[in-house]
């Protein structure tokens, strides 16, 4: 029994050094980038460096580039011009061009897909240009690709003005019917990363984009609102709502899109100084901010329209409440929103009254 005890201890020991070897041997591709310039695609790769800012005590990266007019020839080329052999089982990013989003997606789609190398749950982005991107190190981004996803992440929580995008729920949308994809636009500025809004898709092909506000909107429609900002006018003096739950439902039909549900809310800012232990007044304030929302949903529904991008999946729901398959109804359908808006109570101060005086 002790031998068989040693023999596994000296197994798990070797495999241990044999692991950490051979990371020694890899170049770790934390970031993918993918532009199409002069009838070739350029292939971008971020990657791990061994060496740190001892300043900062953090990891750093570089870039590397390769080009082909063949897309699989491009990331080999991109592969051979690393110092070691790529690695990207921790590839968290895919980067693509506008240009790319526009007229490529179709061509390599199904080589991620296909390639075991690489993972299928990587973050998808959009920008101008992903090399340049990719490179716009400092000490603040040591790390792009790694910086860029901690921000989305953190933009859920505090704005709402990004989409995470996962390559694999990309694809299913650009392949299911009734469905159209969005991935959020992105550049860093000044040492910080910057939200352009959001790529919308129909198909494979990106059509257009929505703004900061449109894509808060956006994720509201999807359920997805965990700090969206709404914020109403009231004669000069902003009153400013966030928006941490909603409930959406969606009914499609041959000639109209209803929009149904209830958004919670929690007051953030009041200017205009209204009284928020009437509750006449908090009624009032969220018919009115009930109305503002409404408009907007029904704003962004029509750009979406204008755009044929189907971002809210509604070609979908009509077929799985009709079970016919036309996803080109909700092009042309009348838009009616119904959705309400309730402020959270919590953190409102109420007076206690007694009773017996």
């Amino acid at each position: 029994m002790k031998k068989i005890i040693f023999l596994i201890l000296l197994v798990l020991t070797l495999g241990g050094c044999y692991d950490y070897n051979e990371l020694n041997d890899l170049a770790i591709v934390v970031g993918m980038g993918i532009d199409y310039q002069d009838q070739k695609y350029a292939i971008t790769f971020e990657v791990l460096s061994n060496n740190v800012d001892k300043e900062s005590a953090n990891t750093k990266s570089f870039t590397v580039t390769g080009y082909d007019a063949n897309f699989a020839t491009a990331i080999d080329k991109t592969s051979d011009a690393l110092p070691k052999r790529a690695y990207f089982s921790h590839t968290d990013l895919l980067a693509l061009s506008q240009n790319v989003a526009k007229n490529h997606v179709k061509e390599i789609i199904d080589y991620i897909l296909r390639n075991n190398n690489i993972r299928e749950i990587l973050n998808v982005v959009v920008c101008d240009n992903p090399q340049e991107l990719l490179s716009n190190t400092s000490k603040k981004i040591a790390v792009v690709s790694s910086s860029i996803n901690d921000a989305i992440t953190a933009d859920i929580t505090s704005g709402s003005y990004a989409i995470e995008k996962k390559y694999i729920n990309l694809v299913r949308e650009m392949i299911s019917f009734g469905e159209d994809a969005s991935a959020t636009y992105i550049a860093i500025k000044k040492d910080d990363i910057d939200f352009l809004g959001t790529a919308l898709f129909a198909g494979y092909q990106m059509v257009g984009t929505l703004n900061d506000a449109e894509t808060a909107i956006l994720n509201v429609l999807n359920n997805k609102a965990k700090n969206t900002l709404i914020t109403v006018n009231y004669a000069g003096e902003d009153f400013t709502n966030s928006i941490f739950k909603s409930k959406i439902n969606f009914k499609v039909s041959k000639n109209k899109i209803t929009v149904t549900g209830e958004v919670y809310g929690k007051v953030l800012e009041n200017n205009p100084n209204f009284d928020l232990k009437d509750g006449t007044t908090i009624s009032q304030i969220e018919k009115t901010f009930s109305y503002t929302l409404n408009e907007r949903i029904v704003s962004l529904i029509q750009k979406l329209q204008s755009l044929k991008s189907d971002a809210l999946y509604l070609g979908e729901n009509y077929y799985i409440n009709t079970r016919d398959k036309n996803d080109k109804l909700w092009l042309k359908a009348q838009i009616e929103a119904d959705v309400g808006f309730k402020i959270s109570k919590k953190g409102i101060i109420y007076e206690v009254y007694d009773a017996n005086k």
